[in-house]
């Protein structure tokens, strides 16, 4: 090294700065002991890497709250109806829908006044067609609902309210229809003759 003069003319600056900075590095860790030093560009890294995870919990809590949702509201969602509905019975076109006031049962008005049922169960709908005849409907006594009988599917029995007495009528004029159409396909010699 060259002798220092009175301004410092001599002195090699960046030898004794790399000195002092692994000094200074040394004395930080001894007197915390465990703390870590973090360069400027280090600590920068971890702040961008902590928010970037937290977006993603967030994402994540969103995603599964809206999944959750989706699994509650049942068959709120006509169009899910519709394609389940069409999976299952791919000749019958539909012509109405009608929601349950708690979204897990609807029921589905055909072309050539048939009508259908589908049931939200869990992870999976049932879906029937109602042959003509083969269910019973009677009001549920809140005003809002109907109690059914399906015939041929009694584990679907139940009462089912529907979100006002509009709805409720509207389906039941449908499984009328289907109960009239149901005696109308009887043969001729079923029916009881006319009286003169």
């Amino acid at each position: 090294m060259a002798p220092a003069d009175a301004h410092g003319a001599g002195i090699n600056h960046k030898e004794n700065l790399k000195y002092i900075t692994l000094a200074q590095v040394s004395a930080f860790m001894e007197m915390g002991g465990h703390l870590i030093y973090i360069s400027g560009g280090a600590a920068v890294g971890i702040v961008v890497w902590c928010i970037l995870f937290a977006i993603v919990v967030f994402f994540a809590y969103f995603a599964t709250r809206m999944a959750s949702q989706n699994k509650e509201d049942g068959l709120h969602d006509t169009g899910l109806a519709i394609l389940e509905f069409g999976r299952a019975f791919p000749t019958e076109a539909i012509r109405q829908l009608q929601t349950t006031a708690n979204g897990q049962a609807m029921f589905v008005r055909l072309h050539d006044d048939k009508a259908g049922f589908m049931r939200s169960l869990h992870n999976h709908f049932s879906v029937h067609l109602i042959e003509p005849g083969r269910a019973r409907a009677k009001d549920s006594g809140t005003g809002r609902g109907l109690t059914v009988d399906f015939l041929d599917a009694p584990h679907h029995n139940g009462t089912f309210e529907f979100a006002t007495p509009a709805e409720a009528a509207e389906v039941s004029l449908w499984l009328l229809g289907n109960y009239v159409a149901g005696d109308e396909a009887r043969p001729a010699q079923l029916k009881p003759p006319a009286r003169a």
